[in-house]
């Protein structure tokens, strides 16, 4: 019965007069503008990653020597040749031999005009694509690279063992 009292003294105002507040007009989000701000937050998010693309930006595919296959190209060789014993070069073909046995060759394919790797005599793994000729120079650190591309223009590159 107490109990009961205390619930209707928090009911009924000391005063007499009940106040209400009005809060229609205020500044706020309710739950749907509040989910579709997230909606669109998202959105957003996911189309940045398209926005940033080279296909959307309009650079068009190189059908043609390719700067960045000619830096992966030397990155490889450059780790061929600091895990090899020794390297020997004859006419346009470029001859490492692993610590492990085997004999790793890169050659002009020149039916293709591709650069091909190949480990012990067998394999055809693209090196380097639209290349027209190419030649090494072997130096006291490393090798010297020229390849001529199909449109003529020459690539040159040392690449240095570590060791």
């Amino acid at each position: 019965m107490a109990r009961m009292r205390a619930l209707e003294r928090l009911r009924r105002p000391r005063a007499g007069a009940l106040r209400l507040q009005q809060t229609v007009g205020t500044s706020g989000f309710t739950l749907i503008e509040a989910l579709i701000s997230l909606l669109v937050a998202i959105m957003i998010t996911a189309a940045v990653p398209l926005l940033l693309s080279a296909r959307v930006l309009g650079t068009a595919a190189i059908d043609g020597f390719s700067p960045l296959e000619w830096r992966l190209f030397l990155q490889q060789l450059r780790i061929e040749m600091n895990e090899t014993e020794r390297w020997s070069v004859d006419g346009d073909v470029f001859y490492l031999q692993k610590w492990s046995g085997e004999t790793v060759r890169f050659l002009l394919a020149t039916r293709r005009a591709e650069l091909i790797r190949q480990v012990n005599d067998a394999g055809y793994e693209t090196a380097l694509r639209h290349v027209r000729a190419v030649s090494y120079r072997t130096g006291a650190r490393g090798l010297f690279v020229t390849v001529v591309a199909d449109d003529g223009t020459v690539w040159e590159a040392f690449v240095a063992r570590a060791f």
